[in-house]
């Protein structure tokens, strides 16, 4: 543990220097091939249903509107793939942003688009509904994935030549963990059940369990461990296909407890870091390098 000690303490000189710095990396490369791939299904995931629905005022035939489904969503992949993927920088700027993650949550208007569209026609057409939800659903997933890799990115981006300090593996606090897990039990069996009564028993309202499945599902994850690394530049959050970094000025400070660590960030809409204290290796040199970047930081950002 003393040599950890003493190399965080080497490193807090020059950390005092990079911080206010390192978080502006500029970066002028162009998106790589799957970034811009996935981006342009994104595009085409809210935009080829309002196409193909602008079209069916014309086109009756279902058979010729279920092509053109596929052939605008196919062109207006290639062109937003090709426009992204010659746009340098755009997956950096997207991953600094907090508002990236709106991605995942504007194709829900289509939704509101169904409901203008029941008081305009009164009654849609079917592919109107079809259409609608694949853009939702669709949009939503690919939103979620495009959020995660421009975050990837920007933080590759910004630790380019960042020096790693301390590093360690936690999950949620064990109380939390139970809540999540066992939330995400009954949400699943209610919204089972939902769609039992919905389709068996013609109970329309239990469908809507599922939407609650939606929802917390993903609390589920409290149970998986993460990574966490202290650098001059900022701390990293590390998850299975996403890393997450937060600048030092991003973080307001930290709690020790006798069953958690919790690093708490500045905004107060920011959910804090939660680690089980249990599963850190070495407290004393994580505190001390927490410790460490959060007075560099603060000396940085007064000069």
């Amino acid at each position: 543990m003393g040599d950890s000690l003493f190399e965080t303490r080497a490193f807090v000189f020059d950390m005092a220097t990079r911080t206010g710095t390192a978080v502006d990396l500029p970066t002028a490369e162009p998106p790589d091939a799957p970034y811009a791939i996935v981006a342009g299904l994104y595009v085409a995931a809210l935009l080829a249903p309002a196409v193909v629905l602008a079209l069916s005022a014309f086109v009756t035939d279902a058979g010729l509107l279920y092509i053109s489904v596929l052939a605008t969503g196919t062109v207006l992949t290639v062109l937003a793939g090709w426009g992204v993927s010659r746009t340098a920088g755009i997956a950096v700027s997207l991953g600094r942003h907090t508002a990236t993650r709106l991605l995942a949550v504007l194709p829900f208007a289509w939704g509101g688009g169904i409901v203008a569209l029941t008081a305009i026609w009164g009654n849609p057409p079917g592919i109107a509904v079809l259409l609608a939800t694949l853009g939702a659903i669709g949009g939503m997933f690919l939103g979620l994935i495009l959020t995660g890799m421009s975050r990837n990115r920007y933080a590759a981006a910004v630790l380019t030549d960042a020096e790693e300090i301390a590093q360690w593996e936690a999950r949620w606090p064990r109380r939390w963990r139970r809540v999540a897990v066992g939330g995400a039990v009954v949400t699943s069996i209610a919204s089972l059940a939902g769609l039992v009564a919905q389709f068996a028993f013609d109970v329309d309202w239990a469908g809507s369990f599922y939407a609650i499945w939606v929802v917390w599902a993903p609390a589920a994850g409290a149970a998986n461990s993460r990574t966490f690394r202290v650098t001059d530049a900022g701390l990293v959050v590390e998850r299975p296909l996403q890393r997450r970094f937060r600048p030092w000025a991003a973080i307001s400070g930290y709690t020790l407890t006798d069953d958690a660590l919790v690093v708490q960030q500045s905004a107060w809409w920011r959910l804090s870091y939660r680690c089980d204290r249990a599963d850190i290796d070495d407290v004393d040199a994580v505190v001390t390098a927490l410790d460490d970047a959060i007075v560099a930081n603060d000396g940085a950002l007064n000069r």
